[in-house]
């Protein structure tokens, strides 16, 4: 929903900018028969939407958009851009995927000698409840459970997935034996992740290994649960040792980094329950057959893990990432 106090309050601060100076070109015309154009500002919200921005008088005018500050391509759209005389012009606006830049853009209206300017201003993009933002990725602040879902909680291993495959298994303890559905065999098909196999919710995917691996490399630290607050050991991600430190579950998007609760893996003899944590990854650059996963371990040790092909057809964790386009 629109945040109107938002929206009233932007376009006061942009009218009393460019409406006050008739040098500015930006003019509200009181007569209908006059060459004018209104609103002079139009205030966007994040997730885009439709627009309307009214022509006056008896003349041909045209319209173009100019001066965007964003690297989107045709991230708004005028219905018309030309007529004659009174004209109600549509503006397209697409959601924004920037969470510190403003988008802006000039719609220009030219009649005649005279032209005269509109500024569009969209609001950047708010973290949701369940997210974080590092390394100008944001990541969920729980696992995929079930396919096309979050698991319940931060602490909550989710559901266990192997490579390129979309099938869940649920977690257990080792010794536990292998679910009925577990496949005999894995075929090695040289390939990433391919987007029809990710089990991750709508508008997320599985984040690719040079994130995984950045990720890592910022920090990743052993915690307790009696630190933490979690009902599990893990390890805080995303942020250096002493501010891991400082982690519980209640100040994780504050601190801006991610707790990954303790797991292991499943194979054909069943839960492998370490204290090792393992995910699947979505790339293969360490070979054409190396599997696909990461780890970390109690003692800081983190890597991009992968011995053969048979690691592929291990099931792990899935911390996914929102899929979206970073613009400048």
């Amino acid at each position: 929903m629109i945040n109107i106090k938002y929206l009233i309050g932007t376009a006061i601060i942009l009218l009393a900018l460019w409406g006050c100076d008739s040098n500015s070109g930006y003019v509200i015309e009181n007569n209908p028969n006059e060459f004018g154009i209104f609103p002079v500002a139009i205030p966007v919200s994040a997730n885009g939407g439709t627009y309307e921005l009214t022509v006056t008088g008896n003349e041909s005018w045209t319209a173009e958009l100019t001066n965007s500050n964003s690297s989107a391509q045709n991230w708004c759209t005028l219905s018309e851009t030309s007529g004659s005389g009174q004209k109600v012009i549509t503006l397209s606006v697409k959601p924004t995927t920037s969470f510190v830049k403003n988008r802006s853009i000039i719609i220009e209206v030219t009649s005649g000698s005279k032209t005269l300017k509109s500024k569009v201003l969209q609001e950047t993009m708010v973290l949701g409840e369940d997210e974080v933002l590092i390394n100008g990725l944001i990541w969920s602040t729980k696992n995929v459970g079930t396919p096309g879902t979050f698991a319940s909680s931060p602490d909550d291993i989710g559901q266990l997935y192997q490579f390129n495959r979309k099938v869940g298994y649920p977690a257990g303890t080792q010794g536990d034996p292998a679910p009925t559905n577990w496949p005999s065999g894995y075929t090695n098909d040289g390939t990433n992740w391919v987007s029809n196999n990710d089990p991750s919710p709508e508008g997320w995917r599985i984040p690719t290994t040079e994130e995984m691996a950045a990720l890592w490399n910022i920090g990743a630290t052993w915690v307790t649960a009696a630190q933490t607050g979690f009902k599990t050991n893990g390890i805080i991600i995303g942020v250096d040792g002493a501010t891991a430190k400082r982690a519980t579950k209640d100040n994780l998007k504050q601190l801006g980094c991610l707790f990954l609760p303790q797991s292991g893996w499943r194979n054909e003899t069943g839960m492998m329950d370490r204290t090792w944590l393992c995910a699947v990854r979505s790339g293969n650059s360490l070979s054409a057959t190396h599997g696909g996963m990461s780890l970390g371990d109690s003692g800081g040790y983190r890597d991009i893990w992968g011995w053969g092909d048979g690691q592929k057809a291990r099931a792990a964790m899935i911390r996914p990432v929102k899929n979206i386009q970073v613009e400048n």
